[in-house]
């Protein structure tokens, strides 16, 4: 039997080959584009947390939503600039595809799985090597939050986790050189 990781294994591994994310992980991560793409994030979070609480989803682990997080850390960095956010095509098309499956709670948590667990482990490593607080990646008693949401998930998630992976990876390659 396989896991839902293993499950994911594939995609997880593309996105993290991305040079975007590379370029974070040497520590050369252009500050522009890392604040142009946390906007986006910004955005895909507030629709999916939105959806997400709407659904239910996150009953118990109601402190793994980034949104607010986010949006301090997009203020932090562009300072007193006026915010001139502008969402991508690629942003847009997630955003498009999260609203024909809105009322599918097994889906889109598929979709807060690949986005906030990978807050919860990659994003601890991350927020080392970015610019600005990063609080987008502290949680509140992290061990708990982890196993809360595991007890949530099962392999039935996996194919919407890749489809996850699949927007998540064509949002990367918008700031890949």
């Amino acid at each position: 039997m396989s896991t839902l990781k293993e499950l994911t294994l594939e995609k997880h591994k593309e996105a993290e080959e991305q040079p975007f994310i590379k370029s974070i992980f040497k520590g050369q991560v252009d500050r522009a584009k890392y604040i142009d793409y946390l906007y986006q994030l910004l955005v895909l979070y507030q629709s999916l947390e939105w959806h997400g609480t709407r659904l239910g989803i996150f009953k118990g682990i109601e402190n793994i939503k980034r949104a607010k997080a986010i949006e301090l850390d997009y203020y932090e960095l562009i300072g007193d600039a006026e915010s001139s956010g502008k969402v991508n095509a690629s942003t847009i098309n997630y955003l498009n595809y999260l609203e024909t499956i809105k009322d599918d709670a097994n889906k889109m948590l598929a979709h807060i799985y690949v986005r906030h667990m990978g807050d919860m482990f990659g994003g601890q490593m991350l927020a080392k090597l970015l610019p600005g607080s990063n609080r987008m990646f502290q949680f509140e008693n992290l061990p708990q939050l982890i196993g809360n949401v595991r007890q949530k998930l099962d392999v039935s998630l996996a194919e919407e986790a890749n489809v996850a992976f699949t927007h998540n990876i064509n949002m990367l390659k918008d700031y890949n050189d």
